[in-house]
């Protein structure tokens, strides 16, 4: 079996997740595991090692694309000023709003982890409120959209009558 990121070699080193219900593996030649973080790249004679500070890595240099990278090269944090190139590196994010600079980037790891991208726990009252809001309003935007591309102006004047009030609402 061949690498599954360089597709010359052959796969020695065996990656497998599953994360709800959804299995995920990945199959990786020495060199490109010891890339990764995740074996020792010591003489090559040693058995595999596991390096768990390399770890964060495999999630940001093997499952999220590459064209995001290149595009977040230049992106810096404006809190704590972190880079793409710092995160990548570290594999941790640096505060909360790295989460929205380099939400693009971010968003497929997480996905790979998690299964979804966006919070769906329990939050507190006026988070939910809120949260409740943006999702109704989403909901009618879409309805909106569809009632004009049918020419049903008068249940898209309706729904643009309740997207409005729903946005003068305060939470």
């Amino acid at each position: 079996m061949k690498c599954e990121k360089c597709n010359q070699n052959e796969a020695t080193f065996f990656y497998q997740t599953q994360i709800n219900g959804h299995a995920t593996s990945l199959a990786l030649c020495h060199t490109c595991a010891a890339e990764a973080g995740l074996v020792s790249n010591k003489g090559g004679t040693e058995p595999f090692a596991f390096s768990l500070g390399g770890f964060p890595n495999l999630l940001g240099d093997i499952f999220a694309p590459s064209q995001h990278k290149k595009r977040a090269a230049d992106a810096v944090c404006p809190a704590c000023g972190a880079t793409w190139s710092d995160l990548a590196a570290v594999g941790k994010v640096g505060c909360p709003d790295c989460y929205r600079t380099f939400a693009e980037q971010l968003s497929p790891s997480i996905r790979a982890m998690h299964g979804n991208a966006t919070h769906t726990g329990r939050a507190p009252a006026k988070a939910q409120a809120a949260r409740d809001k943006l999702t109704r309003t989403e909901a009618l935007k879409k309805e909106l959209k569809a009632a004009i591309e049918s020419e049903n102006f008068e249940k898209a004047a309706a729904l643009r009558d309740e997207i409005r009030a729903l946005q003068e609402k305060e939470v």
